[in-house]
């Protein structure tokens, strides 16, 4: 019954990743893990922690990493998982404060609308960079610095969500 379990686990993120594709680390979180979790961000804001720049959870304190080689997850998605809810963790949750009236999710934005060109992110339809017409998006009014925060995480989320960290 356990091979059976781990299988329904692992059998959604190789159809994820497909032949020579890369992984969607957030759908991979929703379709594998959302099961049980709730979104990757939450959850990591909820339930981990960050202690000289290690990811603990509540009661994996000096082992996650360890424990999600062990959690259901293929190999090659231990290191790109925790990478991201370490992020996660560390990130203030301003992304659903600023801009969640319009965007679900970054992971939903970063899918649909951003993409990484020559180190850059941009619109994927424009072509425009998103560090020119953010301070001026939907009136949102954001200093260079908070300009800077959206650019950073959207890139990462974009790296996460089309290369799969």
């Amino acid at each position: 019954m356990r091979t059976v379990l781990a299988l329904a686990f692992f059998v959604p993120g190789l159809i994820l990743a497909g032949p020579g594709k890369a992984t969607d680390l957030h759908r991979f979180w929703e379709q594998t893990c959302g099961d049980c979790h709730p979104h990757a961000g939450a959850f990591a804001q909820r339930f981990l922690t960050v202690k000289n720049g290690k990811l603990q959870g509540g009661h994996h304190k000096d082992d996650l990493l360890v424990f999600l080689n062990h959690h259901y997850l293929p190999q090659d998605l231990v290191q790109p998982m925790y990478e991201m809810l370490l992020a996660q963790a560390s990130t203030p949750p301003r992304f659903k404060e600023r801009c969640g009236r319009c965007h679900e999710t970054a992971a939903d934005l970063a899918r649909e609308s951003l993409v990484v060109r020559d180190g850059v992110l941009q619109s994927r339809e424009s072509g425009r960079p998103v560090a020119e017409f953010l301070p001026r998006h939907a009136k949102l009014g954001l200093t260079p610095e908070e300009t800077a925060f959206f650019v950073d995480l959207l890139t990462r989320v974009e790296r996460e969500v089309h290369s799969g960290g």
